[in-house]
């Protein structure tokens, strides 16, 4: 049997709109389940370990995919690696790149009266495992720095959507292209960072005369659990979902050639045969910085205070859809 409790950021873009929007979800919730909306990690933690005694064993969460990592990591606090609840994305960010990685592409509202139609009438819903990331202390999807990075903090400046950020890629792309004569914009966000890379089982420099001539400035790291990288139609071409493996790819082309890379990753394509495009399948990566520290989980910007950035494989979660799950 679903006990259904749902977790509700009210910092969420569709929220922050409608501040009526809780109080329809929890009209429409009626006598399924549990509503709380938090408003710090202190009340976050405390919900989570008030679900975990309550048993609710299928949580929703309303927010973006920031909102969505903070969440997973207090349910893994209260709940413990063993004993996790199954999750359904009501998406309400910005972005929602983990609801487009599993196919869920109505509002959260709408998402969350699908659900309970098929609870109702006692009907399976779709599941997905989704392995994650635990980096330096905290779960997520995608990790990344570099390039991705600067353009979040130009992103975060004036904060729009997806279309908006696409318009502003297509803008440093542009830039790139005539050679910063727009607005000067793209040599600034693609300045190369000091790092060394460390990944296991597998070393991410595959063959020996790499191993003596490997690249240590990086216009731009990943990795990642899910396949879609936000804007993109399949960027990780190897991750398989669920498998308690990563994929982390490390990008030391630029100028036209990392703007010609991004084009045609944003095109469907991949950018693989790049000779200075690196990746591999991973359980447990260290980066050490030598120069910006500055990375992100999910979208969320955060900083490594030592330099060290320590990413392995945390627990898989059973995400739950009304819908058909994108594979």
């Amino acid at each position: 049997m679903l006990r259904v409790g749902i977790i509700s950021n009210p910092f969420a873009k569709i929220i922050k709109h409608n501040p009526e929007y809780n109080t329809r979800l929890w009209y429409t919730l009626a006598n399924y389940g549990q509503l709380e909306v938090t408003r710090s990690i202190e009340q976050l933690n405390q919900v989570c370990q008030e679900f975990s005694a309550r048993k609710i064993n299928l949580v929703g969460i309303v927010g973006g995919d920031g909102s969505i990592s903070l969440t997973l990591s207090a349910i893994l606090k209260a709940y413990g690696p063993n004993n996790l609840p199954k999750i359904l994305i009501l998406k309400g960010g910005t972005i929602n790149f983990l609801a487009k990685n599993l196919g869920i592409k109505t509002e959260a509202l709408t998402c969350l009266e699908d659900t309970l139609k098929l609870i109702n009438t006692k009907q399976i819903m779709n599941e997905a495992i989704l392995s994650t990331l635990y980096v330096n202390g905290r779960i997520g999807f995608i990790f990344a720095n570099g390039v991705a990075t600067a353009f979040l903090e130009e992103f975060y400046k004036d904060k729009t959507n997806s279309f908006g950020a696409a318009l502003k890629i297509a803008g440093y792309i542009a830039d790139g292209l005539l050679k910063g004569k727009i607005n000067g914009e793209f040599p600034r966000l693609v300045k190369q960072q000091n790092m060394k890379i460390e990944t296991s089982p597998s070393p991410i420099w595959q063959s020996i005369h790499k191993l003596h001539n490997t690249p240590d400035e990086f216009s731009l790291v990943f990795a990642s659990t899910v396949q879609k990288l936000p804007l993109t139609s399949h960027f990780f071409k190897k991750v398989e979902l669920g498998d308690n493996f990563a994929e982390m790819m490390a990008i030391s082309e630029k100028g036209r050639k990392l703007i010609k890379g991004a084009m045609k990753a944003f095109l469907g394509g991949d950018i693989y045969n790049f000779s200075k495009v690196h990746s591999v399948k991973f359980k447990k990566a260290i980066l050490t910085c030598n120069d910006s520290t500055l990375y992100s989980l999910d979208g969320d910007l955060l900083n490594s205070n030592d330099g060290k950035i320590n990413i392995e494989m945390g627990p898989n979660f059973v995400f739950c859809s009304p819908y058909v799950i994108a594979k």
